[in-house]
């Protein structure tokens, strides 16, 4: 089988990042930095592409975020009986005596799970999300 031809690129990047890319790619085993970067860029190309493709999906919006600042909770509530069509089920998890993690599982059109995560993402008090974004969503009727 003929290996693809590659194209070499400089990038700049802080020591530190670079220090803890190399340790990171080391632990889990990479052969090389160039290796490890390829598998960083799919994976990245790959995470994106499903955020902005139309069409059904599945997934799972991360967040943490300080329960004590006021109004998080009314948002997080609000979004869940606004997207009641989209949220499929949530967990709540307490991380510690003011941060909470919520897990918000989502099936439905792309652009509906983005308009949640990203409403999600500027609330006050949110220190981190995430959107785990994943093929087609099998309908309703046929989801087992």
């Amino acid at each position: 089988m003929k290996e693809e031809p590659v194209a070499r690129i400089a990038i700049s990047l802080p020591p530190k990042l670079l220090e803890k890319f190399d340790e990171m790619s080391e632990r889990m085993g990479y052969a090389n930095r160039s290796e490890a970067i390829r598998d960083a860029a799919r994976n990245y190309i790959l995470k994106n592409e499903l955020r902005s493709v139309k069409g059904k999906r599945v997934g799972v919006i991360s967040i943490v975020y300080d329960h004590d600042v006021r109004g998080v909770n009314d948002v997080l509530i609000d979004l869940q009986h606004r997207y009641h069509d989209v949220i499929q089920s949530s967990t709540h998890l307490h991380l510690d005596e003011h941060n909470c993690m919520e897990l918000i599982m989502v099936r439905g059109e792309a652009k509906r799970i983005n308009e949640i995560k990203d409403r999600l993402t500027t609330v006050s008090g949110v220190t981190h999300s995430d959107l785990l974004i994943t093929g087609i969503a099998a309908s309703h009727e046929h989801a087992h």
